[in-house]
């Protein structure tokens, strides 16, 4: 259960973030404001400080990065109920009047759920055209083998959103460091990555996930990594020439220095 903590540090305070409120603690992510992101809190961000030495921090945030709008379509799912695995019987069910039977009754007519829908989101066309794009009021059937709201949502996510052929992915990560200099000048240091999925090839996920572990077995079967066991990539040893040989794959980092202050 620890494992599944979302924690962040601000202005050195930990900041619990239950489950049920995850979605709606997204805010605008700012720094490639041509990709229009969000972000919200991955898991536990506090051991990071020990982990990459940083102990001085007084803020420290490991955030999942989404196109603006994901939350709020994540949001309107949850609200419906679908992210419930407690058993139940869905034999004979549609997408359909699932969705009018968790709005309450499933004999609704299509007026009365578009009323009921309104209602549950408070307005909010977004969330309410989300369940439509989905294709949550479809008449497909739900398969005959699932028992669950969850597993039927993943069913049927898991077709509706295929990526279609020739379509390409991307891989955004941002490092973001503020520091304070001894002359008491502010700067933020960033390291932007962002690499995009080859059309009829390999996507980005698979580069940004394949490359590194094939470039670290290579590195162990040429005595470039003499550690055994779980090693985790924190010593320069390891990460500054698995860097380079990733530049020479084409996936490289874009730094940058921004001064919160200005000179005069």
């Amino acid at each position: 259960k620890q494992w599944y903590q979302r924690r962040v540090r601000e202005d050195n305070k930990v900041v619990h973030v239950k489950s049920g409120e995850l979605t709606s603690s997204a805010q605008p992510f700012e720094v490639l404001p041509g990709f229009n992101l969000e972000c919200y809190p991955n898991r536990d961000s506090t051991i990071y400080k020990e982990a990459y030495g940083i102990e001085s921090a007084h803020t420290v945030l490991r955030g999942t990065l989404r196109y603006r709008g994901y939350s709020s379509a994540m949001d309107s799912l949850i609200q419906l109920g679908l992210f419930s695995s407690k058993q139940r019987d869905l034999s004979g069910y549609t997408w359909n009047t699932l969705t009018k039977e968790m709005l309450g009754n499933k004999n609704l007519t299509n007026s009365e759920l578009r009323r009921k829908l309104t209602s549950l989101f408070k307005g909010d066309k977004y969330k309410v055209a989300t369940i439509k794009k989905l294709g949550l009021l479809d008449e497909s059937p739900l398969p005959a083998n699932i028992d669950n709201t969850m597993d039927a949502l993943v069913d049927k996510l898991a077709s509706s959103l295929m990526m279609p052929e020739g379509e390409t992915d991307v891989i955004i990560m941002n490092h973001s460091v503020g520091v304070r200099l001894p002359s008491g000048k502010c700067e933020t240091h960033r390291s932007n990555l962002v690499v995009y999925g080859e059309e009829n090839g390999w996507s980005a996920m698979a580069k940004t996930v394949g490359l590194p572990v094939g470039i670290a077995a290579e590195m162990i079967m040429n005595g470039e990594i003499k550690e055994r066991g779980l090693v985790l990539p924190f010593s320069k040893d390891i990460y500054e020439p698995m860097i380079k040989k990733l530049a020479l794959e084409g996936i490289e980092e874009r730094r940058e220095v921004e001064c919160d202050e200005f000179d005069f």
